[in-house]
């Protein structure tokens, strides 16, 4: 049996890999936009016009010179006469002088001389054309500006972004129907192990169906990436060898599901270090679960070894793997999400290493209380069961209840 890892902290571990001068990064192809969604962006996108480009009503009621309105009240009215009615899309052709209005809606554009929009609810329609107004608005009031959305020029919106349905409604609203994306990187997945059968296939004694290829391939989905399932290996040095060869023909990064460990079953930092230098960078990380995790380079396209607990392999996903495959994809992540909730019991944690308690979620009484969901890291139901995790800092020896902790909700 091999010596034990050395491990480092997950944030070593990352930048360990990360620091590599030859660390790959995707080109970018140019993409409808209508198609982008959950794509990265890899432009800084400018406004090509002042948004909005003509000033607009924010209510339904009736452009007017504000100054007809100074001094009104319900004891003491003002009346105007209605010289037009302003649809959405129409043009007004009618110019606003005092005495004057047009009955606008919204996203009607404002004519000329018009200072303000008084709301339908204060006025009164008097009929022949003529209607009564019974409350003073200021100059400016219920219009929303040229450019008060953004400026000609302005970003709207910054590369490295992950796009959703919003950007894809500000990119074509602006007119921009082409964009410059990430081109998705290709991932591996390679599990291994002489005990998996397809998920499809009857359970027979000794022998477990294969999940964490198909847990794995969808979290690489998620993170906007295209994940390539390669067949079920055996726990066989060569058969690994070749196969990883072969998938790095085609593949910008390899994960390989189990084989992370120090048996003399466990094959995967030898297959690394078996193929294009340098090989094998980090072996090991301070975590729970997680701890027998590999990171390595095959020239430059990234290597991972999962432990094969399910609900290891998910945690070090999120946790370590989807930064890399961010800095990949050219995709600028964010804290993702995170809320604060209040620990519903005391956790103990062992100092010197990273812990992610998964948990559940409720609200009472206007708080969100975080309740551990404690199991082993072979059981996927511990994941099913919960909302997020809490990280525990290794300085930390524990969190006590009643304490405010922050959960990373699973996406």
């Amino acid at each position: 049996m091999s010596e034990f890892f050395d491990v480092v902290t997950p944030e070593e571990a990352i930048n360990m890999l990360l620091s590599e001068n030859n660390f790959p990064k995707m080109i970018s192809e140019k993409i409808n936009t209508i198609d982008s969604n959950g794509r990265i962006l890899t432009q800084d996108i400018k406004s090509e016009i002042n948004l909005p480009h003509f000033n607009r009503s924010s209510m339904d009621g009736y452009a007017i010179d504000a100054n007809d309105s100074n001094g009104v009240s319900l004891s003491n009215p003002n009346y105007l006469e209605i010289i037009e009615e302003i649809k959405m899309g129409d043009v007004p052709k009618q110019k606003i002088i005092p005495g004057k209005t047009s009955r606008i809606f919204t996203g009607g554009m404002m004519p000329e001389g018009s200072t303000a929009v008084i709301m339908e609810e204060d006025t009164e329609e008097l009929g022949n054309n003529m209607i009564e107004i019974k409350k003073p608005v200021s100059t400016g009031e219920n219009i929303i500006f040229i450019g008060e959305e953004t400026k000609k020029g302005n970003i709207i919106i910054k590369k490295g972004i992950k796009i959703r349905s919003q950007e894809i409604g500000s990119l074509l609203e602006s007119g921009l129907t082409k964009i410059f994306v990430s081109k998705r990187p290709i991932i591996g997945v390679l599990s291994s192990g002489d005990e998996l059968i397809p998920p499809g296939n009857k359970l027979e004694l000794g022998k477990i169906r294969d999940i964490n290829t198909y847990t794995i391939s969808n979290l690489i989905k998620n993170s906007g990436c295209i994940a390539k399932i390669f067949p079920i290996l055996p726990d066989d040095l060569n058969s690994q060898l070749n196969q990883a060869k072969n998938a790095l023909q085609f593949c910008d990064m390899l994960i390989f599901s189990a084989g992370s460990s120090i048996s003399y079953r466990d094959t995967t930092a030898e297959v690394i270090n078996s193929l294009e230098k340098p090989g094998v960078i980090v072996h090991g990380i301070s975590v729970k679960p997680g701890k027998p995790t590999i990171l390595g380079l095959s020239g430059t396209k990234p290597i991972i070894g999962l432990p094969g607990n399910p609900v290891s392999s998910i945690m070090i996903f999120i946790n370590i793997v989807k930064p890399i495959l961010d800095k990949l994809n050219n995709h600028v992540s964010n804290i993702g999400n995170q809320i604060d909730c209040t620990l519903t019991q005391d956790i103990s944690s062992q100092t010197g290493r990273e812990d992610y308690v998964q948990v559940s979620l409720k609200i009472n009484d206007q708080k969100i209380l975080a309740t551990p969901v404690f199991g082993k890291s072979n059981l996927i139901n511990t994941l099913v069961n919960s909302d997020g995790f809490i990280t525990i800092p290794p300085e930390t020896g524990g969190l006590y209840k009643n304490s405010l902790v922050k959960v990373k909700t699973y996406e």
